[in-house]
């Protein structure tokens, strides 16, 4: 009897650490579906069943329960729609809020036709944020839209947390946290555009001595400066 209690204790073990799942990788496997990212904001549904258009589908449906739609954006990427869309949760302070955004977008591969791929979440007790906006534009250099979020943390630095997001991969190309600055998508060439404040010693905060012009291209996996310039205030 000790025996074979001390086999069946092995054999649990041995399941435990392996887990009850398995993944076809050999010959003949199907091919599979863009997964999940992994970091999604907690309650974010799985998919969106309807195979509909981006312009019709009820953008409160991508969110967690009882939160709000606060904005939604549309992009018309090389492989499918997407939709970007914020959220916040109540709250008796409107300037701690639980707040998050996610993308998703539409697939044609014989999975669930609208899946989230990207998304982030700002928990007012951690790091609170006022408002988070979305512009939609080429900032990989691909030909094809991307997200560029920011989540705005106010302050008399205009602090922010911005994000880009490659809605075609789907990766999480950049990210970058501060103050006294703005990140733009930039046009020519394609990147994102940095302006900052160039503080000299004894510079009030209130009055930079300059501003610095950065663009950044994404190039092999990587960001490389295009060009810097700086300019007295």
């Amino acid at each position: 009897m000790p025996r074979l209690l001390a086999s069946l204790l092995a054999l649990l073990l041995l399941t435990a650490c392996t887990g009850g799942s398995t993944a076809s990788t050999g010959p003949g496997a199907s091919s599979p579906t863009v997964s999940l990212a992994p970091h999604l904001p907690e309650g974010i549904p799985p998919s969106f069943e309807d195979a509909v258009d981006a312009a019709n589908v009820p953008v409160a449906a991508l969110i967690p329960l009882k939160a709000t739609v606060t904005d939604s954006w549309i992009a018309e990427t090389a492989s499918g729609e997407a939709i970007v869309v914020a959220w916040e949760f109540p709250g008796h302070d409107p300037f701690r809020k639980d707040r998050g955004v996610a993308a998703w977008r539409r697939f044609d591969d014989g999975g669930a036709p609208w899946r989230p791929i990207w998304g982030a979440s700002y928990a007012a007790s951690r790091n609170p944020v006022l408002g988070i906006d979305t512009r939609i534009a080429d900032v990989t250099g691909d030909g094809s839209p991307d997200a560029l979020v920011t989540a705005s943390t106010g302050g008399s630095g205009n602090c922010a947390t911005t994000s880009a997001v490659d809605l075609v991969s789907p990766t999480h190309v950049f990210r970058d946290t501060g103050c006294d600055r703005t990140i733009d998508p930039s046009s020519d060439p394609v990147g994102l555009r940095i302006h900052e404040a160039v503080y000299a010693p004894g510079d009030p905060h209130c009055c930079p001595s300059g501003f610095r012009d950065t663009v950044l291209v994404y190039q092999d996996g990587t960001w490389r400066t295009a060009s810097a310039s700086t300019s007295p205030a």
